[in-house]
């Protein structure tokens, strides 16, 4: 009879999923700008606790600190979003006679060695790439973020002000706080060095449309791991469309390719520590999940979205064996 109920439980679970994702998917537009504003309060939450606490400085101070420093970031982030949508405007209208440019130079090069191809039909190849379709795409949806904007600064402010008056610590929101904290924190820090750098090196060799590239690197990083991969092949076509295949390409490619993975697999993972507990495997799934869910901002909020997850089911019998799924302990579980 138990294993029956276990049974009935388990499916009753996994029905309330599906269920879950379908009002998920439809509830976006809403639910995005709210789980934004919970992961900004997790930034904003323990700088408050420590003025408060270590600095005895008046809740009323503290609350007014963090509204101005809460508004004020997403006011930068606005306008480095708007300034590299800019870029990519100006540049993607003057590519377009450089790509012309290019196709009548392959259509030159294929006639040299015996091969005819008309120009037009390489323009219309390389117009064909997803590229700029792909970036549009992305700053469209941080554009669809940046829209509501008011409304994440709104469901912050209401979070921060609880935040100040409450005085009660209920373990599970103190681990979930503390680990997405972490990560949040981890993240900003390693994607604002990888950025930084990129727009170092790009500006170095006078690549155009460097700020937008790094703007991109930034956010885009902050995808595991298909994003640093995305961050380093993008600038790759504008680089060759300026320099050419030659010594400039590769050297660029090998220093962007050196950062990602400086920072990504030996900075990063020493940051982070073991406070995800998440299985790569994982981490990819759901990456794809929340990707298919609410897009291009669900993919970015994929990995603290899971790893609270993990920690809500750890504290449950019935979900700790999805708990032990998710951390790749799978041989651990004992089958009854």
């Amino acid at each position: 009879m138990e294993r029956y109920q276990r049974i009935n439980s388990v499916c009753l679970l996994i029905l309330t999923f599906i269920a879950m994702a379908a009002v998920f998917s439809m509830t976006k537009s809403i639910l995005v700008p709210f789980t934004l504003s919970i992961f900004a309060f997790f930034i904003f939450s323990p700088p408050m606790n420590l003025m408060q606490t270590k600095y005895k400085l008046p809740k009323w101070l503290v609350l007014s600190l963090t509204i101005v420093l809460l508004i004020g970031s997403f006011s930068l982030l606005s306008i480095l979003m708007a300034k590299s949508i800019d870029s990519f405007v100006v540049g993607a209208d003057q590519y377009k006679g450089k790509m012309t440019l290019l196709a009548e130079q392959v259509s030159h090069l294929s006639s040299l060695v015996g091969f005819d191809l008309n120009s037009e039909d390489v323009k219309k190849l390389f117009q064909k790439l997803p590229l700029m379709d792909f970036i549009k795409k992305i700053t469209s949806s941080m554009l669809t973020v940046l829209s509501n904007t008011f409304l994440v600064i709104i469901f912050t402010m209401f979070l921060i002000t609880g935040e100040s008056i409450s005085k009660k610590d209920i373990p599970i929101i103190e681990e979930i706080k503390k680990n997405a904290s972490k990560y949040v924190g981890t993240k900003l820090f390693t994607s604002s060095m990888t950025a930084i750098i990129t727009f170092v090196v790009l500006k170095v060799f006078q690549v155009e449309m460097a700020f937008m590239f790094a703007m991109l690197t930034f956010l885009l990083n902050f995808i595991p791991t298909v994003g640093s991969i995305i961050a380093v092949i993008l600038p790759v076509p504008i680089i060759f469309l300026q320099f050419g295949f030659g010594f400039e390409l590769f050297t660029i490619l090998g220093l962007l390719l050196t950062t990602q993975l400086g920072i990504g697999n030996v900075l990063e993972p020493k940051l982070m520590g073991e406070t995800m507990g998440l299985h790569p495997v994982t981490i990819l799934f759901f990456l794809a999940f929340w990707g298919i869910i609410w897009g291009i901002p669900g993919m970015f909020l994929s990995v603290p979205i899971t790893a609270t997850l993990k920690i809500i089911f750890s504290k449950f019998s019935l979900t700790e064996p999805i708990s032990e799924i998710f951390a790749g302990n799978i041989s651990d579980l004992k089958l009854k």
